[in-house]
């Protein structure tokens, strides 16, 4: 403790897990047997090379297979990080699963929470809620200390949405998903202050390092 408060904070990383293999391109949700595709598992490695420098002390991931495998990469570059589920971490509950994306696709301003789907699907509420307490959890059980979280898109999105003082509307959660293997810290100076929220895309900041970037971002601009 510094003599005008801590000197770190507490500080929780949420790691969005790497691609998917999907070669039916669908709604994947909570399906099971999804693993990281080659590219996934690549990019992934990057981000544990990332997060190895950061006295990584544990590692919570969602049940799911997509993420355990990105945590076991993670905890290769954290020795004496211990990895334990955690099913508040898990990707939204939708009826949407097993659709093809390329159906939702049509859908002018498709969201999977306005309308909901179906009568047992997740509201925006319930994720931020899970998402909270699964947070809520790692403070308590690991104050000044740093801790990775491995969950997914919208999850963590509905999250920073919550914290960033934006109601939690469909509209704020059709933003753009963190990119796939990036990283969006939490920094808490004070367990009742709100955190300070940073984010790293490690793959598009090496897209745009090497010019692909902006390649892409002309053609986006170019079309729109």
């Amino acid at each position: 403790m510094g003599r005008f408060g801590p000197s770190a904070p507490s500080r929780v990383i949420f790691v969005r897990h790497g691609n998917v293999h999907n070669p039916r391109n669908l709604i994947y949700g909570r399906l099971p047997r999804m693993r990281l595709s080659s590219t996934g598992l690549d990019d992934i490695e990057r981000t544990a090379c990332y997060l190895e420098t950061k006295a990584v002390a544990a590692i919570y991931t969602s049940p799911l297979l997509r993420a355990r495998q990105s945590a076991a990469i993670i905890a290769a570059h954290c020795p004496g990080a211990p990895v334990r589920r955690c099913a508040w971490l898990a990707e939204v509950h939708t009826s949407w699963q097993g659709e093809s994306n390329a159906v939702v696709r049509e859908i002018k301003g498709f969201s999977y929470y306005d309308p909901l789907k179906g009568d047992s699907d997740e509201t925006i509420a319930d994720v931020f809620a899970r998402m909270n307490r699964a947070l809520r959890l790692v403070l308590r059980r690991h104050p000044g200390a740093t801790v990775v979280c491995i969950s997914h898109g919208d999850p963590i999105k509905i999250l920073r949405v919550g914290y960033s003082g934006k109601a939690l509307t469909a509209d704020h959660v059709r933003a753009p998903d963190p990119g796939q293997a990036s990283v969006v810290t939490f920094d808490f100076w004070h367990p009742d202050a709100l955190p300070v929220i940073s984010a790293v895309d490690l793959g598009r900041a090496e897209q745009l390092m090497s010019g692909a970037g902006l390649a892409a971002t002309a053609n986006e601009s170019a079309e729109s």
